[in-house]
């Protein structure tokens, strides 16, 4: 666990001094002004939103939740632990895995192994996100297979996903806005423009809770293969660290 968090530290250290410009794909973010905002109210990157107590941090906060966690203790098959994220919709996850991440369902042709998305179904899905007092989320989405004593990737094909990322790292587009009547919020985070997520938007809701809670419990929502909608693939509790 003191891995795990170490590693999340790290991320956020090095991300939030030099990656908030740079989304996933390293696009540079466009400079717009930003406005003043009437008292009690700060800019959200879109419009200026009610800031209640709690919604605005004086200082960084960051929070993180995963469905696993594998850490190796010195024999060949790691230890595993398990976090408070339940994946509640496989098809709406596996979609995200191709799209968003990129690492798996890669081609139209023929694959097997890591380059099936199904094979990282039972595996390690972690999210972690940071924010400050410009109101400006930095989101990180990180999947891992689960160990085996054999894995293999085959894949032939017309690639037609674009760049993968794993991690993604999304800062440049993301927004954060009050719902639920100012009782909770939603994090919306804009895919990389280096593959298909570029054109969806990831939403992250905490229907009940504020900034300043030791834990939120959250849902994550992305976008239907064969529908025109959002749906709800994971939810959990998220910690702050």
């Amino acid at each position: 666990m003191k891995k795990l968090l170490a590693s999340f530290l790290a991320i956020y250290s090095a991300l939030l001094m030099a990656g908030c410009g740079k989304d996933g794909g390293g696009s540079p973010a466009p400079v717009n002004p930003v406005p003043t905002c009437p008292s009690g109210q700060v800019w959200n990157g879109n419009v200026c939103v009610n800031g209640n107590p709690g919604q605005i941090p004086t200082s960084r906060v960051q929070f993180y939740d995963y469905n696993k966690y594998y850490q190796q203790t010195g024999a060949w098959m790691p230890t595993v632990y398990n976090g408070d994220m339940r994946i509640t919709d496989t098809t709406v996850y596996k979609n995200f895995l191709k799209e968003a991440l990129a690492i798996c369902d890669r081609s139209i042709g023929w694959r097997g192994g890591l380059a099936d998305c199904n094979q990282w179904i039972d595996g390690s899905f972690q999210v972690s996100w940071a924010m400050d007092s410009s109101m400006k989320p930095v989101v990180q989405f990180y999947a891992y297979p689960a160990p085996s004593y054999f894995q293999y990737y085959f894949d032939i094909g017309v690639n037609a996903n674009g760049v993968a990322f794993n991690p993604l790292i999304l800062s440049s587009n993301n927004t954060y806005n009050l719902i639920n009547q100012s009782k909770g919020f939603e994090i919306r985070a804009q895919g990389t423009m280096w593959n298909a997520s570029g054109l969806r938007t990831i939403y992250i809701q905490v229907l009940n809770g504020t900034l300043a809670d030791s834990y939120v419990y959250y849902d994550i929502y992305y976008k239907h293969p064969d529908r025109n909608e959002n749906i709800k693939f994971a939810t959990g509790k998220f910690k702050k660290f």
